[in-house]
């Protein structure tokens, strides 16, 4: 929980289009569905990607950015919409993940940089997003959903105005969800990213080792905030067999760029590596937010997702939620008092002191049960406001009115145990980081990890590096490790 704030964001497409129409797809030259001018595509783009920065969040690298952004435009002025004004950055997220958002948004994750090993390699995955751009795949998915709130990204409700938002949360809580492309669309993004790279000079196998990455990410579950790109995208092992067979179509004497290894991987030494411990981390069943002072015992049995907008829990079968946030409100009954003015929002019983919660805060926290009747049925669950300071945090809880007896000591319990924590209790947090080793004679990544360990086990460097722990690695070779980071903190 890196800035918590109790916000709904959500991105509604703006209410003029263009009657429906057929246009013609820039990458292929083939007639598609089009409710949208390229004015309107780039509007949409500039404000979804507001709502990337607010809620996910730039990586704070200037040179990282600054090189991913030169790649991208290098790739993209060899596409076919040279003329867009495109938009590279790298958001602060662990997950293996890139996106794109109409009229030349395009997003790759920490996480997904810090696991590619060759500059072919990131070129592929850009060049795959700047193809759903250049083909116009999200104002074609757009225009044939007719949707009046964009499916590019669902907001969570973080004790928003809009109860409805309730019933939607259950099922997206704590995720960024793309739009669905179609197969077709996913396989034309990867021969436009093959095409991409291609014309730059890559080596077109750099796709086939992006999909083998993919496939050992999708075995290792390493996640982060996002979805990974095997939740957004099709098997990679098909993807592979695909580009596999494109290489032979292709013309001789390509690739004359070469891979570019160190120019990539000389950009992540100090990259942080996993989430940021100093953002909020999990440890022994316990949530700590450093910076706020804050420890939290989540629901036994309950995954926790940390996000910028707050803290999540949900049990294995997803039927009720626990939220950790910041409501805007000077003290804890004001907070109180808009969450119930919601319409919708019904009081069980009368708003009063809950002086069992929060440990050392006692008087300073109000709330009560409540139910809430939604377009998905009706809503029971609990509230209570926190106040420290200038700060008033929420703790909900809810599941529909049926299960509720089910999940609520549970939820009662971890709301008892919110409790201030102190800096000496949690002792040094730093962060994950990556660190570079130039090896000085041939060694398999096994022999590498115990000559120069590092602080995640060694499957996860494996992947870190795309080899087996058995592989050999050649004298001169820049191998990726992890150092630093929080003993006992649980890592994805």
């Amino acid at each position: 929980m890196r800035t918590l704030r109790a916000a709904a964001a959500w991105l509604a497409i703006p209410a003029v289009m263009t009657a429906v129409a057929c246009s013609t797809n820039p990458a292929t030259g083939h007639s598609q569905l089009d409710m949208f001018s390229q004015n309107q595509e780039i509007a949409l783009g500039q404000q979804y990607d507001q709502q990337v920065q607010q809620q996910i969040g730039l990586y704070h690298d200037p040179g990282l950015q600054a090189y991913v952004d030169r790649l991208g435009r290098e790739l993209a002025a060899r596409s076919e919409r040279p003329d867009l004004p495109w938009h590279f950055a790298v958001v602060d997220d662990s997950s293996v993940n890139a996106f794109a958002l109409p009229g030349g948004y395009v997003y790759v994750t920490r996480g997904l940089i810090e696991h590619m090993n060759s500059e072919a390699e990131l070129a592929g995955v850009m060049g795959h997003e700047i193809g759903h751009v250049a083909a116009r795949h999200q104002v074609n998915q757009l225009s044939k959903q007719q949707l009046t709130q964009v499916g590019l990204m669902l907001g969570m409700v973080l004790g928003g105005r809009n109860v409805q938002q309730f019933g939607d949360l259950a099922n997206m809580a704590g995720g960024l969800l793309f739009l669905k492309f179609s197969r077709d669309d996913e396989r034309q993004a990867d021969d436009l990213g093959l095409r991409y790279i291609s014309r730059s000079g890559y080596p077109p196998e750099a796709m086939s080792n992006v999909f083998e990455l993919l496939s050992r990410v999708g075995k290792s579950e390493q996640g982060g905030r996002l979805p990974s790109w095997l939740e957004t995208h099709p098997d990679p092992a098909e993807r592979l067999q695909r580009m596999q067979a494109a290489y032979t179509k292709l013309p001789p004497g390509l690739g004359a760029a070469g891979f570019r290894r160190e120019a990539l991987v000389d950009h992540l030494e100090g990259t942080v590596y996993g989430d940021d411990p100093r953002q909020g981390f999990f440890r022994q069943g316990v949530f700590f937010q450093p910076d706020m002072g804050i420890a939290i015992e989540s629901p036994r049995g309950w995954k926790g997702t940390n996000s910028k907008e707050a803290v999540i829990w949900q049990p294995r079968d997803q039927g009720a939620l626990l939220v950790l946030s910041l409501a805007q409100a000077r003290d804890a009954r004001q907070a109180a008092n808009q969450f119930f003015s919601q319409q919708g929002v019904q009081q069980v019983s009368g708003l009063g002191l809950n002086n069992g919660y929060g440990g050392s805060y006692g008087g300073n926290t109000v709330g009560s049960e409540f139910v809430a009747n939604t377009q998905q049925g009706q809503l029971v669950g609990t509230v209570n406001f926190i106040q420290q300071g200038n700060q008033v945090f929420q703790l909900l809880g809810y599941s529909q009115s049926n299960n509720w007896r089910n999940y609520a000591p549970e939820i009662e319990r971890a709301m008892q145990s919110f409790q201030r924590v102190s800096a000496r209790e949690l002792g040094p947090i730093e962060p994950w980081k990556v660190d570079l080793v130039r090896i000085d004679r041939p060694m398999t990544l096994r022999e590498f990890d115990q000559q120069h360990p590092s602080t995640v086990p060694l499957a996860k460097v494996a992947l870190l590096n795309n080899v087996d722990v058995g592989t050999q690695l050649p004298a001169g070779q820049v191998v990726k490790r992890v150092i630093g980071g929080v003993p006992g903190a649980q890592m994805d």
